[in-house]
């Protein structure tokens, strides 16, 4: 009863603080100029995929888990991909992808393309091909390096792109009243917030898990990983209803990159042996479910670009949907 209760309060505080610091995001990108997108792809898909990092960790380090730790961040993406279509149901009459720049598939091409990496080193370690050097994996090297090029290369583009907009049409200002310094600090304060919050539901979450006695690799898929998401899923929701659908849909897409980069960071702090060989098989599959999820967003924001308004939901957000909870239950039959 205890441990429900505290789910609950946590939930709340998930909510609460995710609302603010979605508004706050919003004001962080005024000020800066930087525009939404690059805010949340590269500064709000860190905050909220913190969690992730921290119980990752813990698993790993305390718990000699890392069949847990990358089944989360692996769910994580799946996860996210399945807001994509929660939200595309509550954005009203237009299709959520059609309202959002198509130049979000640059994001979502690069974390497909990490999702490939995070694959084939799975399948790699079961074979007779050293990819190691001491303990750390050559593929985690190229997951890190991967996210750093990445991460330079949407900045840059969306430098640019930001830069030809605002010389067709003039910058409309909304929080003249609220200072810069207090935009950063009240932005710094809500993101160590959600992390705390985020660390504590994830235990919680493994609390449950103990107590449910579920596979290590379904629960970090299914549970550890929707625990950690609340903040992407708060977080985009409140972005959506201040109607910054790219801040929403590139936090989506900037918090799977972060993620497969968080498999590296995994792989350094686990000094007992290569980390790959220690990830169960079934989460191929599960990297290869969030490959094709993310291949059908890629499909929708290009298709939705030239489509009309729908009634309830669009093709790609059923799909997406049907994808998940496909995936969810031949990973918890495996």
């Amino acid at each position: 009863m205890l441990l429900f209760v505290q789910v609950i309060v946590c939930f709340i505080l998930v909510i609460v603080v995710g609302t603010w610091l979605s508004k706050s995001a919003d004001i962080l990108a005024e000020k800066t100029r930087l525009g939404r997108t690059w805010i949340g792809t590269l500064l709000l898909a860190g905050v909220t995929s913190l969690p992730e990092l921290a119980t990752g960790i813990s698993a790993i380090v305390v718990f000699n888990a890392p069949d847990l730790a990358v089944g989360g961040i692996l769910g994580s993406c799946l996860f996210n991909l399945l807001i994509l279509a929660l939200l595309d149901i509550l954005s009203g009459p237009e299709p959520l992808l059609k309202r959002a720049q198509i130049s979000h598939g640059l994001a979502a091409s690069l974390g497909c393309a990490m999702l490939g990496v995070t694959a084939a080193a799975i399948i790699l370690a079961r074979t007779n091909i050293s990819l190691t050097v001491g303990w750390f994996g050559l593929p985690s090297l190229v997951l890190l390096l991967f996210y750093m090029a990445s991460a330079r290369t949407i900045a840059q583009f969306e430098t640019r792109r930001r830069a030809e907009v605002l010389e067709e049409e003039a910058e409309i200002f909304q929080y003249q009243h609220v200072k810069r310094q207090q935009a950063y600090l009240i932005f710094v304060l809500l993101s160590v917030a959600t992390v705390v919050l985020g660390v504590w539901l994830a235990s919680l979450g493994e609390q449950v898990a103990t107590a449910t006695g579920l596979g290590q690799s379904f629960v970090g898929a299914l549970l550890l990983a929707a625990a950690t998401s609340l903040p992407e899923v708060v977080v985009s929701l409140a972005a959506i209803r201040l109607n910054a659908v790219d801040m929403a849909v590139s936090n989506i897409f900037g918090s799977n990159l972060y993620n497969l980069a968080i498999l590296g960071i995994y792989d350094l702090v686990y000094f007992q042996d290569n980390l790959w060989l220690h990830v169960n098989q079934v989460h191929i599959f599960t990297a290869v479910i969030a490959m094709i999820m993310t291949s059908i967003a890629i499909a929708g924001l290009i298709y939705h670009a030239v489509s009309r308004s729908r009634m309830y939901i669009t093709w790609d957000g059923l799909t997406l949907i049907i994808l998940y909870f496909g995936g969810m239950y031949m990973i918890y039959y495996t």
